[in-house]
């Protein structure tokens, strides 16, 4: 019988954790952290407190699962890179409309949420980096 890579059932276990977690962070949407914390603010401070807390918890979950499917270090400090540019140009314009125009909800804040709140960009990693490997399987990082 061959023997398992020594991390297989780290990975394992991690990517059953991870997508546990996204089913887990979906589930209880409505949870608020500030309120877990015991943090006393304005409701637009609470909720930029609690999709931030979101935000980096779904991706972070997302980066635990690429991890476990592919073990590369390239799928994920790139998958890093693509959080902190959800960061850069999501999180942040999403706060500054709903900062700016707390009535508006159009389709354009609609949109945003979904990214914001979801981990949209880097499960769409997942079909990419699986392309990847099967295109070039001799690069692994």
């Amino acid at each position: 019988m061959k023997s398992k890579e020594p991390d297989f059932y780290l990975r394992v276990a991690a990517g059953v954790a991870s997508v546990g977690g996204l089913v887990l962070v979906f589930v209880f949407q409505h949870f608020s952290f500030a309120e877990a914390a015991s943090i006393q603010a304005t409701p637009l401070t609470l909720f930029f407190i609690n999709r931030t807390a979101r935000f980096l918890l779904n991706d972070a979950l997302a980066i635990v699962l690429i991890w476990s499917l592919f073990n590369n270090r390239r799928y994920v400090i790139f998958a890093i890179w693509v959080q902190v540019f959800g960061l850069v140009f999501f999180l942040l314009p999403y706060f500054m409309l709903k900062a700016w125009h707390p009535g508006y909800d159009g389709p354009l804040v609609s949109f945003m949420h979904r990214l914001v709140l979801n981990p949209t960009l880097l499960l769409l990693l997942i079909p990419a980096f699986y392309y990847q490997s099967r295109k070039q399987p001799e690069i692994k990082g």
